[in-house]
């Protein structure tokens, strides 16, 4: 297992690591500060080498915080076993993807 981690550069979080189920929990709680006053406008998952649902869910629950904002983010470079977990859970239409 790779830690998950994620690193704030102006308005984009960029994520690296393992979306799994021994990870996202470490991660939300290191991120969710990082969504308090002024979220991240992009978030990158270039860096993520694996990821099952729960990485799913995380990009869900990201997307809660920051729509209680009012504001909005757009989900960039989505690994493809991301993307096909987001197809069969029919996320496509509320996940805003790049």
């Amino acid at each position: 297992m790779a830690e998950a981690t994620a690193e704030r550069d102006g308005d984009t979080l960029w994520v690296q690591g393992d979306l799994d189920f021994d990870s996202v929990a470490a991660l939300w709680n290191a991120t969710e500060s990082l969504f308090a006053d002024d979220p991240p406008a992009r978030i990158d998952l270039q860096g993520v080498s694996r990821a099952n649902s729960s990485g799913v869910g995380l990009l869900v629950a990201w997307l809660g915080l920051v729509q209680r904002r009012q504001q909005t983010v757009l989900f960039v470079n989505v690994p493809a076993q991301m993307r096909a977990i987001i197809e069969v859970a029919d996320l496509d239409a509320v996940l805003p993807l790049a």
